[in-house]
């Protein structure tokens, strides 16, 4: 069952929150009628367009093309996910229809969207949350997507769908699932997604930080570290820093600022 829910609408963009519960099996096939990117902010899902089929999630979206005919179903639960509708001419810049990988930039980019999006934010056009600033943030968005560099194989979407159920699995646990060699999965994995295995569970786990980060009622970080699988508070800060530039501190002011 899927749940919309309307975030902006601006001259040039409109952006929406979409929830899925997810279920067994894959959905009705549905008709594509907007231009629009798609990223995840959490959760994973197959989406299946013309007999292909390839998985999002917070470090793969995609951009849809109206007039295609669409199905998901969800391996690992349900999903959020944020439509970012935009004119045609605008998804041909981004990328051909398909897959796009989520810089770290990128995602920061969108978080921040979102929280200026909030239902307790003033509305585009106050002195605190302004048209232009809204669009410039749309712009980092679009400007942190890069194009797949090739079709990712099911294997990867196997992999990336097994650490979103348990993001400890390490390399001998993944291998036994796929039934495949480890040098295998790591190999296919890397050159289908362009990072490591470590580095696609440090991101899931950081990505998932900075959604905590950005809700009023989250926990404190050393909490928030024993929560999302690290060491201890010193381990998350470090994790962030490589992945964002900066600490928990710096990223939960930059989205309480917007």
């Amino acid at each position: 069952m899927l749940e919309r829910q309307g975030l902006l609408e601006i001259p040039g963009l409109r952006a929406a929150a979409v929830r899925c519960r997810g279920g067994p099996g894959w959905s009705a096939e549905e008709r594509v009628e907007t231009a629009a990117v798609v990223l995840v902010r959490r959760g994973i899902f197959l989406r299946r367009v013309g007999g292909a089929v390839s998985a999002a999630d917070p470090t793969i979206g995609y951009v849809q093309r109206p007039g295609d005919w669409q199905q998901v179903t969800h391996p690992a639960g349900g999903d959020v996910c944020t439509t970012l509708t935009v004119p045609p001419e605008v998804a041909d810049r981004v990328a051909h229809a398909g897959p796009v990988l989520v810089t770290p930039a990128a995602d920061l980019a969108h978080r921040r969207l979102l929280a200026a999006a909030r239902p307790d934010r003033p509305p585009p056009g106050s002195r605190r949350h302004g048209l232009v600033d809204v669009l410039d943030l749309a712009a980092e968005v679009l400007a942190g997507l890069l194009p797949a560099p090739r079709p990712v194989p099911r294997l990867a979407d196997e992999v990336r769908a097994a650490l979103h159920t348990d993001p400890d699995l390490g390399l001998d646990d993944l291998a036994r699932l796929v039934h495949r060699s480890p040098w295998h999965v790591s190999r296919v994995f890397h050159r289908a997604t362009g990072t490591t295995l470590s580095t696609y569970r440090r991101r899931l786990r950081v990505r998932a930080v900075l959604d905590a980060l950005a809700d009023p009622g989250r926990p404190d970080l050393a909490t928030l570290a024993a929560q999302h699988g690290f060491a201890d508070q010193a381990h998350l800060t470090r994790a962030l820093r490589r992945e964002i530039q900066m600490p928990p501190g710096a990223a939960r002011r930059l989205l309480d600022r917007h």
